[in-house]
Parts: C-alpha cells; sequence; structure tokens
C-alpha cells in the first residue's frame, strides 16, 4: 500500500495560501496538538452573544454572534382574519436570506441548497405538534381577528453552524417580541393601539382577551457537531464542516428532551456512540445559551440595551 502523500512547504509560504491549497494538511498539523486553527480544543464551542431587541422598527428581534457566524431576526406583526378551518389560531410566517457577503458559496439569484435545509428544519422545530409556537397565544377574537407574525432571520455571516444560530436568533426575537393592545373600530374592524404596551390600553372598544406575548411552550436550541479523521469536534467553523465526514444537529428542549436529529452534511452516518456524545454536548450547550438570553432578554426589556 502506498504511503500517505505529505507536503513539504517552505517557510516564506504564507499561512492562508496553504490553508487553502492543502486544508486537510493545514488542519491536520493543528490537530495532531489537541487543537484547532483557532486556537479552541476539539471539544469547545465558541463564544455566544445576543442583542435582544436588536431593531427598534420592528416587534421583536434579536442579533445572534456564534464565533463569526451572525444571524439576524426580526419579528413584524400584523393583525389577520383567521383560515376558517383553524377560527381559533393565529399564523407564523418564517423565512431564510443569506446575505450577499455572508458565504463563499452564495451565487446571485439562487441561494444555496442549505438555506431551504434550515429554513425546513427551524419550521419543524417551531412548529411541529401544537407545544412550541402556540399558535393559540396569537388569537384576538376566535373567527375575527388573529396576529400574524412575520419571522424573517437574515445570515450575515455563515461561518459554520447557521442552523444553531439561526435557531437561537429566532427564540431569542419572539421572546422578545411584545404584542401591542387592540380595539375594535366603530365599523367593527380590529386595529392595534400604536406606541404602548398592553396594560398601557383602556377606554371604549379595547379587547381585554388579546394577547401581550407570543406562548412558547417548548425552547428548542441546538448544537452542531461534526467527525474528521475520528474526531468528534463541537461547534464547527465553516472550514471545519466542509472537512467534515458527518456533520449532525442535535436539537434539545428545555427539559432536555431530543427534539430533533439532522444529518447536514458529510458523506459517512453518525453512529450512535457519536450521536450520544452530540446529545450530551448539546445539553451542555443548551443551559450556557438558555443563561445569555435570559440576561440579555432581561435587559433589553428594561431598556438598557439587549447586548450578552
Amino acid at each position: 500500500m502506498a504511503a500517505p502523500s505529505t507536503v513539504t512547504i517552505s517557510d516564506d509560504v504564507d499561512a492562508e495560501a496553504f490553508k487553502r491549497l492543502y486544508p486537510e494538511q493545514y488542519y491536520d498539523r493543528f490537530l495532531s496538538e489537541g487543537l484547532r486553527p483557532d486556537g479552541r480544543p476539539l471539544g469547545r464551542a465558541r463564544a455566544v452573544t445576543i442583542g435582544a431587541g436588536a431593531i427598534t422598527s420592528v416587534d421583536g428581534s434579536a442579533l445572534v454572534k456564534v464565533g463569526r457566524t451572525t444571524v439576524l431576526a426580526g419579528v413584524r406583526l400584523e393583525i389577520i382574519r383567521p383560515d376558517e378551518m383553524s377560527p381559533s389560531l393565529g399564523q407564523l410566517a418564517l423565512s431564510v436570506e443569506l446575505a450577499p457577503f455572508s458565504s463563499q458559496e452564495y451565487r446571485p439569484g439562487r441561494p444555496p441548497d442549505h438555506v431551504s435545509v434550515i429554513t425546513e428544519h427551524l419550521t419543524t422545530a417551531l412548529l411541529s405538534g401544537d407545544d412550541a409556537v402556540e399558535l393559540t397565544s396569537l388569537c384576538i377574537a376566535q373567527g375575527k381577528a388573529a396576529w400574524r407574525a412575520s419571522l424573517d432571520l437574515y445570515v450575515l455571516d455563515a461561518d459554520g453552524c447557521v442552523l444553531d444560530a439561526a435557531l437561537l436568533a429566532a427564540l431569542a426575537a419572539l421572546r422578545n417580541t411584545r404584542i401591542p393592545p387592540v380595539r375594535t373600530t366603530r365599523d367593527g374592524h380590529y386595529v392595534p393601539v400604536g406606541g404602548g404596551r398592553a396594560g398601557d390600553a383602556g377606554g371604549e372598544g379595547v379587547v381585554e382577551s388579546s394577547p401581550i406575548a407570543i406562548g412558547l411552550g417548548r425552547c428548542p436550541l441546538g448544537l452542531t457537531c461534526c467527525l474528521y479523521r475520528g474526531h468528534l469536534l463541537v461547534d464547527p467553523t465553516a472550514d471545519e464542516e466542509r472537512l467534515a465526514e458527518c456533520c449532525v444537529s442535535v436539537v434539545l428542549d428545555q427539559h432536555g428532551r431530543l427534539q430533533g436529529v439532522y444529518k447536514l452534511g458529510g458523506k459517512v452516518l453518525a453512529d450512535a456512540g457519536t450521536l450520544v456524545k452530540c446529545t450530551e454536548a448539546a445539553r451542555l450547550r443548551y443551559r450556557e445559551l438558555s443563561g445569555i438570553m435570559e440576561l440579555s432578554l432581561g435587559q433589553a426589556a428594561k431598556g438598557t440595551g439587549g447586548n450578552v
């Protein structure tokens, strides 16, 4: 059997050029030391910041950074007439858009395949069953009026684990959303009361039963891990995802219950032992993320800014 090829480089070769030309050899140099190119041990996730209420022109928002991966989420509300088949349910519409400068895979007029995959997984996580986003909490008057929440996510930098960052941004934006009070007009229309909170509303025509927040029965968050040369890498960068033999995202709820396992890339399947390790890492990560999110949401609610 032929020996594996090696690459010898001179001292004056730029490290970034070597990384582009020989990505596996470049990465293996770090892996042999138990580290990754960004200095992290193999099992350490990247630092996270959450800026709840980052956009003041929408009803709810959050800016999330996981390492360099950056996702901005915004929620816009409008009053609609409920569907006749679901008179007590509001609606949640979800969209994901990749900024042109966010990924080397971006091509004008042709969004990368993983955008549709992320949208599908987000929809499953947030709308499967009836206890994640509670659409009944968006009902204003049964059969007459309900809220439609449009959740728009913009991926500003896709440096790995976009699903994890998008799910975190979506959840933070939904929890940051405050629904304005609603009143009825003389001709029977339902309109929001501008510029106030539900507790500020009063007078004739105000719908007392109108919701003030989007109900969330489950709070799903995820962690992606990948396999490379038999090593499990937690929270991989985009470069690591491209080299990986397998990428798996594990989604859990606040009780540690498994909500989904998604294979996002790679040519091999993860075995049972790998999935167990990914799930345990996801449970640890969930506690970290939920703590950061609660702090950010609390600061945003106090009006002191939600950047954490």
